[in-house]
Order: C-alpha cells, then sequence, then structure tokens
C-alpha cells in the first residue's frame, strides 16, 4: 500500500471530523441549556471550537508518528535520488495543538465557574441555606477552579516545571500578607461572618446605636443602608469584633414600646384601655400578639403608661410608632383623658428690710470687704 496515500486519507479524516464532532458537542449543548437552562454561552462554544479541533488533530498526529516510527524501521520503495527514503507525512505544528488544548482547558475552566455558580450556589446554597450565596465565597471557589486550569495548562500541556515558584512564591506571599493585613483580616472576618451567619442579606443589625440594613457583604466590608436610605460601608473586621444585634432574628417581627402621661386624676384601668384600643387600630400593628399596656411610673407632673405592640417586619417600625401615637391623641381626647404638660413649682424667699441692713452693715464691718473695696 502506498504509505503518502495512507497518510493523506488519515489527515483528510482528521480535518472533516472536525466540524462533524463540533456539531455533536453544540447540539449536546443547546439540548443542556434547554432542558436544564444553563448557562453556557459564548465561551461553551470556544471551549467546543478548540477542544473539537485538537482532539482530531492530536489524534492523527500521533497514528502518523507511530506509523513513520514502525516504517522507518522497515523496507521503503520510496526513492530520492536512487536512495531508499521514509514518506514524509504532513505533522501540525506542536505549538497550534498546545495552543488549542490550552485554549479549550481554560475555557471549559469558564464553563465550569459558570455551571458551579447557578448549580451550587444559587441552587443547592440557597435551597439548604435558606439564604442568598455570599458573594465573595462564590469569588473564591470560581478563583481556585480558574487557577487549577492555568496550573494544568502550565505542567500538562507547556510542560513547565513549577518547582522553582516554590521560595519566590513563599516569599511573596509573606510580603503580601504583611503588607496587607487589614485586607486578610476582613476577608477572613467575611468568611467567619458566612460560616457563623449571625445575619443575611436583608436583615437589620443594631450597630453603634445605629438602625441597619445589610445589603451585600464582599471581600472587605459589608454594605448596610440606613432607615433614611444612606449607604453605609462597614469593614467586616469591626462587624465580627463587636456585638452583633441581629434585630430581624430568629423572626422578622419586632416588639416595641411607646411611653406616654396622662394627670394622675385619671384612672389607670381606664387609660390601659385606652391605650390599648388606640394601638389595636393603628396602622401596620399586628393584631397578635396583641398590644399591652403597663403603668410605668409616677412622674412629677404625670403618670406615665407604656403601651407595647408588633409590627410585621423592621422597616414598618417607625412609621407604626408614628400612627400609634397618633392614634392614642385622639383616642384620649374622644375619652377626655387629659395629657398634662411638664410644670414646675417654684418657691420664691423675700428677705426683709431689717434683714437686709444688717447684712449690709456686716459687709461694711468686714475688714476683708473693705480692702476688696479699697
Amino acid at each position: 500500500m502506498d504509505i503518502s496515500r495512507l497518510y493523506t486519507l488519515e489527515l483528510i479524516s482528521a480535518l472533516v471530523s472536525v466540524p462533524s464532532l463540533l456539531l455533536i458537542t453544540l447540539s449536546l449543548g443547546r439540548w443542556f441549556v434547554r432542558h436544564f437552562r444553563a448557562p453556557l454561552g459564548v465561551r461553551y462554544r470556544i471551549a467546543c471550537s478548540a477542544f473539537c479541533s485538537w482532539l482530531p488533530l492530536a489524534i492523527y498526529q500521533s497514528v502518523v508518528s507511530a506509523q513513520l516510527a514502525a516504517h522507518s524501521k522497515a523496507p521503503t520503495d520510496v526513492r530520492v535520488d536512487g536512495a531508499a527514503a521514509t514518506p514524509e507525512p504532513f505533522l501540525f505544528p506542536e505549538e497550534l495543538l498546545q495552543g488549542l488544548l490550552a485554549l479549550s482547558i481554560l475555557f471549559s475552566a469558564f464553563v465550569a465557574v459558570q455551571l458551579v455558580r447557578k448549580y451550587f450556589w444559587d441552587g443547592w446554597f440557597e435551597r439548604t441555606q435558606d439564604a442568598e450565596a455570599p458573594k465573595f465565597l462564590s469569588d473564591i471557589g470560581s478563583a481556585c477552579i480558574i487557577g487549577i486550569s492555568i496550573v494544568l495548562i502550565l505542567t500538562g500541556v507547556y510542560h513547565k516545571d513549577l518547582s522553582g515558584l516554590q521560595l519566590g512564591s513563599t516569599v511573596s506571599v509573606a510580603v503580601l500578607g504583611f503588607a496587607s493585613q487589614d485586607l486578610l483580616g476582613n476577608l477572613l472576618s467575611g468568611v467567619a461572618l458566612q460560616i457563623g451567619s449571625p445575619f443575611r442579606k436583608g436583615d437589620w443589625l443594631l450597630l453603634e446605636g445605629k438602625r441597619l440594613q445589610v445589603q451585600e457583604v464582599n471581600w472587605r466590608s459589608t454594605r448596610m443602608r440606613s432607615p433614611d436610605n444612606v449607604l453605609v460601608d462597614v469593614p467586616n473586621k469591626t462587624i465580627a469584633g463587636g456585638t452583633i444585634v441581629n434585630l430581624s432574628a430568629p423572626t422578622p417581627e419586632r416588639a416595641s414600646t411607646v411611653l406616654v402621661g396622662f394627670e394622675y386624676t385619671a384612672p389607670p384601668e381606664q387609660v390601659k384601655a385606652c391605650l390599648i384600643f388606640a394601638a389595636s387600630t393603628a396602622k401596620l400593628v399586628m393584631a397578635t400578639p396583641p398590644p399591652s399596656a403597663l403603668l410605668k411610673d409616677f412622674g412629677d407632673s404625670a403618670v406615665h403608661y407604656e403601651v407595647a405592640f408588633w409590627v410585621a417586619k423592621e422597616e414598618d417600625l417607625t412609621e407604626a410608632c408614628d400612627a400609634v401615637r397618633t392614634s392614642i391623641w385622639y383616642e384620649a381626647q374622644r375619652k377626655n383623658l387629659k395629657m398634662p404638660f411638664p410644670m414646675r413649682t417654684l418657691r420664691i424667699e423675700r428677705t426683709g428690710k431689717k434683714q437686709a441692713d444688717d447684712a449690709q452693715e456686716n459687709i461694711f464691718q468686714d475688714p476683708l470687704a473693705k480692702s476688696r473695696e479699697g
């Protein structure tokens, strides 16, 4: 059999296999997207193109190289200038095959990142933890996948020896770690917050006396929003090192109280009934548990009462307190219950004429007073 013709047939077979294999993989990808809504996109098509180009060419290259080695040891009928010669088949550059394989591995890693993010972080994690997956943990996982693919390309495709990088990488890590202590501290604190899960996105925290709603936990800090819609960026290290008061846990329902004063002449039971009715009819106040009222203290000018009530979520607290106070005022007017003004009793003592004259005489007899006057 003509060896040159055999090589040509194998080359044609390899080239024809490229579009056929590409069509199969792209059809498989479309089926996967249609049935599982997988986010493959352009990265998947690039990875398929590179892999489907590399695989037939690599097989052709290895088969032809093996045949070439076998025929080089056997007699041949091909002669060049009267001497026996081994037929030279067409071989693809090694750099081309390495580039195609590296490209397929890298973009396959990108596809793996998308699949892990969708099915693990956005799927399994949110179902089991009943919370949104932390963005920076997803980023760490993505960086690990990309890093492994790069190491695989360098060692497995280009056959690079990375053992010489160990000393340099150790020194670099030490220098970077010393220079970025705060950044690493915030990063580790963020990981600790996610593992401990003291709060989640949407929860309200009490931080340094301020009510803040969690918006996002990222690499460096936790972003929160105040009730007046102001963005507050707090370092993770600060939150993890302090006391965390979660106003939305264990349940989003929140209890609150309002203090109000009435005259001493108002019967306490009548006042309590007025307060409970007013709170029950106020907007955003929950019917269960029902509002309650207590006589809190006897003040200087009024008897102080405390009315307690519940709201469904922290966001409703400010508006609910306003509604309760407004309802109490109107209900007190209807029941003819007075809320007294603050009062103070002042006692003024007037000095008689004789006492004033004696005081004036004592001043003149005092030598120190005379010296001061002089």
